[in-house]
């Protein structure tokens, strides 16, 4: 997670709803994601109290690029 002031320039517009919604999984299941590193977004919340992630295009095709399991051929 990066804080708004040192966020990577881009259209961070998606929620977690949304990016839930892409990846078959739940807004909870996305902020687990976005905590363990697994995802970049940034808080866009104001002072204290529950974050408000918003994630990029471009962080969401790298989350799933990353994520893309491969066959391999087994002998």
């Amino acid at each position: 997670m990066t804080p708004v002031s040192v966020a990577p320039e881009g259209d961070y517009s998606l929620t977690t709803g949304e990016v839930a919604r892409r990846i078959g999984g739940t807004s909870q299941h996305v902020r687990q994601l976005i905590k363990s590193g697994r995802l970049m977004a940034i808080d866009i919340a104001k002072g204290h109290g529950r974050p408000r992630f918003r994630i990029s295009e471009a962080a969401l095709a790298d989350f799933l690029r990353d994520a893309t399991v491969t066959a391999t051929e087994v002998a």
